[in-house]
């Protein structure tokens, strides 16, 4: 960053180099003698030397803001990952996806642009003023008068650029957010002839951010045309001044050529309040976020079946004390199968309890939770990535397309052409069923501590007594809410809901027994 301000202060300097050449011709010119080889080598060096630094300071600048956006990026996506998942489901995608789309080109923009020519232009204006002073304190006064006041100008007419920042950006993110919201659904909305009034509402939308992106451009081109108005005027001052006064004429060009140094920062500075307004909104989004967010849960394998403990647990409406020992197989039998999908959730680390704590005995460290639901975590990519997508280690080709077979997914390799084939975002293009095997297979290929199975799909799948024997096989402590006939005696625990606050615990099998607490 600092050798981007260094570049743009080196490039102030050039020119007022190049405006003391300027004179020295100007004077040699005028006295009929030889011009000066020093004078105009300077002048032809400099310029494209300030043509070089202005391309490799704009190429760093963008670096640098890249680096800023990246790093921003990384700490936003660990924010939403700190997020239960409740907390992210309230709220809007549209919304969360803009920090990564509106608010990464803000930060880009100022750290990039608007730090940088800040830093040169505090240095340069100065350095621009004074060599002015030097050169003729009379041109200095007589052109800065008009500059001084386009700067007051200036500082009145920008303070409204934040709200039409913030005016802008809350409009521009209601179109995306409703747009977004709406491009799922856009061929079942025309369905229910919805779709013409929805495009209705999205023009609406659009054309008053379009209103208030023009509004903004407006001000933004008054501020930058009043240092360039200032300068003609500060010019034809200057031309005055060096006629009223006799002053040298080759004082005067060198006083126009500082002039116009003068005036650059000026305008660079216009961007950089533009930027620092549009940061600074980008900059509270990102910053609420943070805050909001827990903190990122980093699982480790412990290579063994972890127990779970419990302790005066109330969510969704139950009320629940239980311990369950490493290596059990417990089937919750809950009134309400919501409330008890709410329990596994919390259980497997996607919700937060309304009150009381889960523990799990790893001593601090959260165990590796495989959660087996109807809507498994599938990237866009290949089936072999869909499979191994937690597995700490990738079985070998063979090993896994038998392992899909035994999971029921032997149709959906011939379908898709083997491993290789490519499942869509969230699996899109997967039956039901399939999307539900695949979550049973990734739970395989991740040996976790703990398994988790909330469905309400699996009762209806012919094999689903043998692939939840599959899931008791792997050793890991398992919890479920499935119906008995699905469970088929599988289970060491049975939890059976009383009352709302009472609960029964049966031990089908006599050698091992739960816990319970009211």
């Amino acid at each position: 960053m600092y050798l981007v301000a260094g570049m743009g202060v080196i490039q102030a300097v050039l020119m007022i180099v190049n405006a003391f050449a300027t004179r020295d011709l100007f004077i040699a010119l005028h006295s009929a003698r030889d011009l000066p080889m020093a004078a105009l080598l300077t002048l032809v060096l400099a310029t494209p030397a300030i043509a070089a630094l202005q391309a490799f300071s704009r190429v760093r600048a963008e670096a640098i803001g890249q680096s800023y956006s990246l790093e921003l990026r990384q700490r936003l996506f660990e924010a939403i990952a700190g997020m239960p998942t409740e907390q992210r489901d309230d709220r809007r995608l549209g919304g969360l996806s803009l920090r990564f789309v509106g608010d990464l080109s803000a930060a880009r923009g100022w750290v990039g642009l608007g730090i940088t020519r800040l830093l040169s232009g505090i240095i340069v204006l100065p350095m621009a003023g004074v060599c002015l002073w030097w050169l003729n304190p009379t041109l200095a006064l007589t052109g800065g008068a008009p500059i001084l006041l386009a700067v007051v100008l200036s500082l009145g007419l920008g303070s409204a650029l934040n709200h039409l920042h913030r005016s802008l950006r809350r409009r521009r993110a209601g179109v995306a957010i409703a747009a977004m919201e709406r491009i799922g659904i856009a061929r079942e909305l025309a369905l229910m002839n919805r779709l013409p009034r929805e495009l209705g509402s999205l023009e609406r939308k659009g054309a008053q951010s379009a209103a208030d992106a023009v509004r903004r451009v407006r001000r933004v081109a008054l501020l930058r045309a009043l240092p360039s108005a200032s300068l003609g005027i500060s010019a034809a001052a200057m031309l005055w001044a060096t006629a009223q006064y006799d002053i040298a004429v080759a004082e005067a060009a060198a006083a126009l050529s500082v002039l116009a140094v003068l005036v650059l920062p000026l305008k660079e500075f216009v961007g950089v309040w533009d930027r620092y307004n549009g940061w600074c909104i980008a900059r509270d989004k990102c910053r609420r976020l943070m805050e909001q967010a827990g903190p990122v849960p980093r699982p480790r394998r412990q290579r063994h079946a972890v127990g779970i403990d419990l302790d005066n647990v109330s969510i969704g409406g139950l009320f629940l004390n239980l311990t369950i020992r490493p290596g059990q197989c417990v089937r919750i039998a809950a009134r309400d199968s919501d409330q008890a999908g709410l329990l596994l959730e919390a259980m497997a680390l996607r919700r937060r309890c309304d009150a009381g704590t889960i523990r799990y005995g790893t001593g601090g460290e959260l165990p590796m939770v495989a959660y087996v639901c109807d809507s498994p975590t599938i990237l866009r990519g290949s089936l072999r990535r869909a499979l191994t997508l937690a597995a700490a280690v990738r079985p070998v080709d063979e090993r896994l397309k038998e392992l899909a077979a035994d999971c029921g997914l032997g149709d959906l390799l011939e379908r898709v052409g083997g491993l290789e084939g490519r499942l869509a975002e969230q699996g899109r293009n997967l039956l039901p069923g399939e999307r539900l095997r695949l979550a049973v297979a990734q739970a395989l290929t991740a040996r976790p501590d703990i398994i988790v199975v909330n469905s309400q799909l699996w009762p209806s799948l012919a094999d689903g007594g043998t692939l939840l024997k599959r899931l008791v096989e792997s050793g890991a402590t398992l919890v479920h809410a499935l119906p008995e006939a699905v469970d088929a005696g599988n289970s060491h625990l049975l939890v059976i809901q009383a009352l709302d606050r009472e609960w029964q615990v049966q031990p089908p099998r006599e050698d091992i027994s739960g816990t319970d607490t009211r």
